[in-house]
């Protein structure tokens, strides 16, 4: 059974990475609101149009009801078959030929769930791990650090490392040094690459190859000791 994983985005670039995805992928997002039942009202289907990172404010596409200035609205969607919403506050309006275009506040966390086959944990900010990844088309070793890990697959980050270069289902030779581990050797299949310019990193998804057993119980022990520490620090932000 694959796990379902609700995760809180709360890292600024990550949230960023996430909105200029679904601006990208023109994803359909339903706008909704909060009744005072407690149950969720549909105000249409939209679009995110424009990100303004300067202002803090997104511009979406107009949608079948009206809202109002200052009112609370969740935003669902899918993207790669991964289920999110996050909530924000609507802080103008941006008339277009007669239809009323709306503006909101950039959020400040994406509700993220996952369904894998294996738990994946972020890393974010909290762990500076080197990545070597080798593609036989580009002459140099290119260096990274893990966004994310699983016993299936890695998510790495570069700012200086050109991953636009590398061709998506190439087969590519990573090592990874896990801290106190030996370091892990294997192949990856390359699942996507992408560039945040605004963020100033690329970055490159892949899916291990032919993990041997004692590779995946080395990851499967980081892994566990990441959760570890995330519950640790969530459970130590509630008590203060």
């Amino acid at each position: 059974m694959p796990i379902i994983n609700n995760s809180i985005i709360t890292d600024a670039t990550h949230i960023s990475a996430l909105l200029y995805r679904l601006k990208k992928k023109q994803c359909t997002l339903e706008i909704k609101t909060l009744a005072e039942s407690g149950d969720f009202i549909d105000l249409g289907i939209s679009e995110l149009l424009n990100i303004n990172t300067e202002e803090n404010t997104l511009l979406f596409d107009v949608i079948n009801k009206k809202i109002a200035l200052g009112q609370q609205i969740k935003v669902f969607t899918k993207h790669n078959g991964i289920e999110m919403y996050f909530q924000t506050t609507v802080t103008g309006f941006n008339k277009n030929n007669h239809p009323a275009y709306f503006i909101t506040s950039t959020p400040t966390s994406i509700n993220h769930k996952q369904r894998r086959q294996q738990y994946r944990v972020e890393l974010q900010n909290l762990w500076k791990i080197p990545v070597t990844l080798i593609d036989e088309s580009i002459k140099k070793p290119l260096s990274a650090y893990i966004y994310n890990i699983s016993t299936g697959g890695i998510n790495v980050r570069s700012s200086t490392s050109p991953f636009n270069k590398i061709k998506p289902d190439a087969v590519i030779d990573t090592v990874i040094q896990l801290p106190n581990e030996p370091s892990v050797r294997c192949k990856l299949l390359v699942r996507q690459t992408n560039v945040n310019s605004t963020a100033g990193f690329q970055q490159l998804a892949g899916q291990f190859l032919n993990l041997d057993a004692r590779q995946e119980k080395t990851i499967q022990s980081f892994v566990n000791n990441v959760d570890r520490k995330n519950i640790k620090k969530r459970a130590e932000l509630q008590v203060s």
